[in-house]
């Protein structure tokens, strides 16, 4: 038995008045989901991000800003006049997930961590003979290569969608674009923060509840120095030879990140003591939550409980013991939203 998933319990048991040490199993926490960052485009705007990388080299300063929140949705729009600090490429990118006007969430090593976001890609937005990354994760600073991208790439002529970790250039998934183009899909994209061979990926793309690709390799190099920061947004090579590159823009929305965290560790059934004294009442346990009440912490919630909170119903999709911070709007692995 691993000693450090156990918890010892010194209970004195008057047995043939003999002291019995008895060695009881704690219950073991899943680890689930933690929602850390959901920004409203229509509210939070370009706050949502760490840094906007807007036309940083003011090629085309008259069709500022090129990255823009339109409704809902943040679109990047860009030009063939459109050129990057070096002149062979292009580039309008948002980068990190911020949480508030002074801070931003870190991704570091050790870490596993999931975006989820829905894209539109127009048909005018195609794959190209040299990269085109829809979706980078890096190393903040200057001078560093991507970690893992998503890229529109002409493969043997045929438009794609796909997704590698570059350190041993390895592809983690590609599906046919044109069939995704001019309509909104939905991304979900894991990554287990990893040196050498400790990295995962895991990307997904799913069309009108669809599931396009589902693709995972592991045993990957996902982490460079420092900390792994996301970016989104169009960032091409000029160096085409199909005839692909047009003015053009990309929409995205409903972004959200997630944390993989321990999850609440199930409150274990109390041992019962024996005694030689005069036989006390058996303690009545505690009610399991089971109807519609307003959400409280320190409660047992079984499988199919419902809730409120905040003027919203939830249903419990694992027993648990609730308690603050685990609000059923912050732990979607434990309540469901109905």
């Amino acid at each position: 038995m691993n000693r450090s998933h156990i918890a010892l319990a010194t209970l004195a048991v008057a047995v043939a008045g003999v002291a019995t040490l008895l060695v009881v199993p704690s219950a073991q926490a899943a680890p689930v989901w933690q929602l850390r960052w959901a920004p409203s485009a229509g509210t939070v705007g370009l706050g949502a991000f760490e840094s906007i990388e807007d036309d940083r080299a003011d090629s085309h300063t008259a069709a500022r800003p090129h990255i823009k929140v339109v409704g809902n949705d943040y679109r990047f729009d860009m030009h063939m006049v459109d050129r990057d600090t070096a002149t062979d490429r292009q580039r309008h990118e948002v980068t990190g997930t911020r949480t508030s006007a002074s801070s931003y969430l870190e991704w570091n090593l050790g870490q596993t961590w999931r975006v989820t976001y829905s894209m539109y890609i127009p048909s005018s937005l195609k794959a190209t003979t040299s990269f085109t990354h829809i979706m980078q994760t890096k190393q903040p600073g200057t001078g560093t290569s991507p970690i893992t991208v998503t890229s529109l790439r002409r493969v043997d002529g045929v438009q794609t969608i796909e997704h590698k970790v570059i350190a041993g250039d390895v592809l983690v998934g590609r599906t046919n674009l044109e069939p995704l183009h001019n309509k909104w899909i939905d991304v979900e994209y894991e990554i287990k923060i990893g040196d050498g061979t400790a990295g995962s990926v895991r990307w997904v793309v799913r069309s009108a509840g669809t599931t396009i690709i589902d693709a995972t390799r592991t045993g990957v190099d996902t982490f460079l120095a420092d900390r792994v920061r996301p970016k989104w947004g169009i960032y091409r090579s000029l160096g085409d030879t199909s005839g692909s590159l047009q003015d053009t823009y990309l929409l995205l929305r409903d972004m959200k990140a997630y944390q993989l965290v321990n999850g609440p560790t199930p409150t274990p059934t109390p041992t019962p003591t024996a005694t030689t004294a005069s036989p006390k009442p058996t303690p009545t346990p505690s009610t399991t939550a089971t109807g519609t009440t307003s959400w409280r912490a320190g409660v047992a919630y079984a499988v199919g409980a419902q809730v409120t909170y905040g003027g919203i119903s939830y249903r419990c999709l694992q027993a648990h013991t609730s308690q603050i911070g685990w609000e059923p709007p912050n732990v979607p692995a434990l309540w469901q939203r109905l």
